[in-house]
């Protein structure tokens, strides 16, 4: 019924010889997370200056000011940056500074995107020698990030050619709760795909983000949302549950959401919302990460927050596979299926695709 394919290897890794191997500087950095000497905090900050000798002082200082009381408080975070030359690239500080801003738009790095040190935005990283760049290729949260995005792709192409195919007289609808900066779309050609059905007046695409910091009219330049058919607003997605707007839908993704949110809240609560907006056959997608080393790493020096976070993937299919049961058996009823990040050494996430019965 639907095509789990994943189209194309989205980043090609070249011959990179990494300094740093990832799982042994998660090891290192595993009791490291107390004060940075002034020493190391120097160093730092006198790398990161003469790296960033060409742009302007004045935005150095404002990164510096971002930066420097984080790595004072975190020698985790120090030897973290020490690690992968973080103070001698042009992109490495713009992007942590989203990490703990922005989050969706720091994820724009896992395409080789992002802002430099003068605050331009730049798209072609992987085809610099930036120090950033094997830190991109072989970061499992980019490498799963790379994974999920181009599934949920596959998943909205199959809905808008299998609604096509069924009745073009029915716009198929996408609700995405935590869209961020839309890569699914943007990054996996979509884009056209889009403009195509709404071109014949059959889509229709539902965004929303708390992230007020991203531009969603700056996204698909030359195309806007309104030639694409999608509608971007502001806000929390629970409060987005019983938005008119997105009853009927044939999808709804809730792509790195999920584990913020308790079980008993997310399976209790927000699946049967989900469930009441969804088509009579329509497609619900979410993931899970899992304890990996590379989520451990991002909660103990990046202040990654969250709730739900399983130990393994069986664990994930067995707690969805019981709250599904439980689900059930109160008149809610999904078929489901699971993929298990099979990018990574060890599997950092499970997507689950459920399907209304």
């Amino acid at each position: 019924m639907l095509r789990h394919n994943l189209l194309f290897d989205p980043v090609k890794r070249p011959e990179i010889t990494k300094d740093i191997e990832f799982d042994r500087y998660v090891e290192i950095h595993k009791n490291q997370t107390g004060p940075t000497s002034a020493d190391a905090v120097e160093s730092i900050k006198r790398q990161f200056y003469e790296a960033g000798a060409h742009a302007s002082v004045e935005n150095l200082d404002k990164i510096w000011g971002f930066v420097s009381p984080k790595v004072e408080e975190n020698n985790g975070l120090a030897e973290f940056i020490r690690d992968y030359r973080g103070a001698e690239s042009q992109y490495f500080f713009p992007w942590l500074i989203n990490v703990f801003r922005s989050p969706a738009t720091a994820l724009e790095i896992s395409y080789g995107a992002g802002p430099d040190l003068n605050g331009e935005w730049d798209e072609g990283i992987l085809d610099t020698d930036d120090p950033i760049v094997p830190f991109v290729y072989d970061d499992p949260a980019f490498v799963y990030n790379r994974e999920r995005q181009l599934y949920i792709a596959d998943l909205a192409i199959s809905v808008m050619e299998e609604r096509a195919e069924r009745d073009r007289s029915i716009r198929p609808k996408i609700v995405d709760y935590g869209a961020g900066r839309m890569a699914w779309m943007r990054r996996h050609g979509l884009l056209e795909m889009c403009y195509h059905y709404m071109y014949l007046g059959t889509s229709d695409i539902y965004a929303f983000d708390k992230d007020q910091t991203i531009k969603p009219e700056d996204l698909f330049i030359p195309r806007s949302l309104q030639d694409l058919g999608i509608k971007y607003k502001y806000g929390d997605f629970t409060s987005q549950l019983t938005n008119p707007d997105c009853r009927d839908a044939d999808l709804i993704i809730l792509g790195g959401v999920a584990c913020y949110i308790p079980s008993d809240v997310f399976y209790g609560k927000i699946v049967p919302a989900i469930y009441g907006l969804l088509n009579e056959d329509g497609i619900f997608f979410f993931d899970l990460q899992t304890s990996t080393p590379c989520y451990r790493h991002s909660m103990d020096i990046l202040d990654w927050q969250n709730i739900n976070l399983p130990e393994d993937p069986v664990v994930v299919i067995d707690s969805v596979e019981k709250a599904r049961k439980h689900l059930w058996d109160h008149g809610i009823k999904f078929s489901a299926e699971y993929k298990i990040d099979t990018f990574n050494k060890i599997p950092s996430a499970v997507m689950i695709t459920m399907q209304k019965l």
